[in-house]
């Protein structure tokens, strides 16, 4: 009996059972007869007349009739053991391929003239579709390629510098009093040398990452599952959203650090003090299969304030669908067939709106790999029952 077969459906011959309910019949009658003569008996009987009589009910069978019955009874009991252990077999399997964790979407398609939109669990619209044309992103630099080299390579510089000075998952802002860089910043238009820097946590172990997620408290936020298809979880860290120029802070900051590292005695250019970590902009989960493959897995969220429904754009080639699961949606996004690789239009996408969080999350293709339906189901899942 397959894993995937009902147990209803396993077919027991007629004669086998009915023969089998008669022979259960026969002994609740035998029984309700040695009863009755039982409870007839004259008080003061002995015991031995007492056990004589139940002895003497039912009567012998025939050998040959006791055959039959015989054989009809081990032939059910065989059949239902097997069937007993068809059942216990489907949910094991069903445990071990994870087939239970796995909702039965309701796919709702975007067809012609229909805009698919994303609900909250709330029943809100919280994202639309956008007819959109891709283009490659290429940014706007000023200055030249050499001078951006050099910007990046002082940058990295002091950032390992700030990094060497704080514990995993501590968060810090520094300033750099450098006047190549200054320099080289002011060219190339990118304001002020205050940094922010975040030392993230590495986890091995998914209950302990998914642990630290939770820890986050009012970011409580949607992850992928562990395992998926034949890749299961390997390493995970997340990544602390960048201070926004605006925050209230952030002049402050900037004023008593730059303050601090112009007026060091020992010359040092870097300023460095510890920021308070508000919130994370991604985390990275990295999965591995035993032929050694692997696969890397970024999710982002945005809880930005938006005065209406946001826009997530649809590109030509391109199909969606909402996947909606209680009063949960996904906003599932295929790519191209045919596409470049490296072509945005080729690649799919996952939205959902996190609740916990109150804003958007979205996992895009990796790069370098193709994910199969199958896979962004099983991906899809895990998130909607963490």
């Amino acid at each position: 009996m397959g894993s995937g077969e009902d147990f209803n459906s396993f077919d027991v011959k007629s004669s086998v059972m009915e023969r089998v309910r008669a022979i259960h019949d026969e002994q609740i009658s035998s029984g309700d007869r040695a009863a009755a003569s039982l409870r007839t008996l004259p008080l003061g009987t002995d015991t031995q007349t007492l056990v004589m009589v139940k002895q003497q009910t039912p009567p012998q069978l025939p050998a040959a009739k006791r055959g039959r019955r015989l054989k009809a009874g081990l032939c059910a009991v065989a059949l239902l053991g097997l069937a007993g252990f068809g059942i216990l077999r489907n949910v094991t399997d069903q445990g071990i391929l994870g087939k239970e964790l796995r909702p039965d979407f309701a796919v709702t398609r975007q067809t012609d003239g229909q805009v698919l939109a994303l609900k909250d669990s709330s029943g809100r619209v919280v994202a639309q579709l956008r007819s959109s044309v891709w283009k490659a992103y290429t940014p706007s630099y000023t200055g030249s390629s050499s001078a951006r080299e050099r910007y990046s390579k002082l940058r990295e510089q002091y950032e390992l510098q700030a990094q060497a000075a704080l514990e995993p998952g501590e968060m810090a802002a520094y300033y750099v009093n450098d006047s190549e860089l200054i320099s080289l910043m002011k060219g190339l238009g990118y304001g002020e040398p205050l940094f922010f820097t975040h030392s993230s946590v590495q986890y091995n172990n998914y209950a302990q990452f998914s642990a630290a997620r939770e820890q986050t408290g009012k970011w409580s936020l949607s992850l992928p599952p562990e395992a998926i298809g034949g890749f299961r979880f390997a390493e995970g860290r997340m990544s602390a959203e960048t201070p926004s120029v605006f925050e209230p802070q952030y002049q402050q900051v900037l004023k008593e650090l730059k303050a601090k590292a112009e007026s060091s005695p020992d010359g040092n250019p870097l300023a460095i003090t510890l920021w308070t970590l508000k919130d994370f902009a991604s985390a990275e989960l990295v999965y591995r299969e035993g032929g050694g493959q692997m696969l890397t897995l970024n999710v982002f969220w945005n809880n930005a304030v938006t005065t209406g429904p946001s826009q997530i754009p649809i590109y030509r080639g391109q199909t969606a669908e909402i996947w909606s699961f209680a009063d949960q949606e996904l906003l599932f996004i295929s790519g191209a067939a045919g596409g470049e690789e490296l072509n945005g239009v080729s690649k799919s996408r996952l939205y959902w709106y996190d609740s916990a969080y109150g804003g958007f999350a979205s996992i895009p293709e990796p790069p370098d790999q193709r994910l199969t339906r199958e896979q962004w189901e099983i991906i899809a899942a895990g998130i909607l029952n963490p």
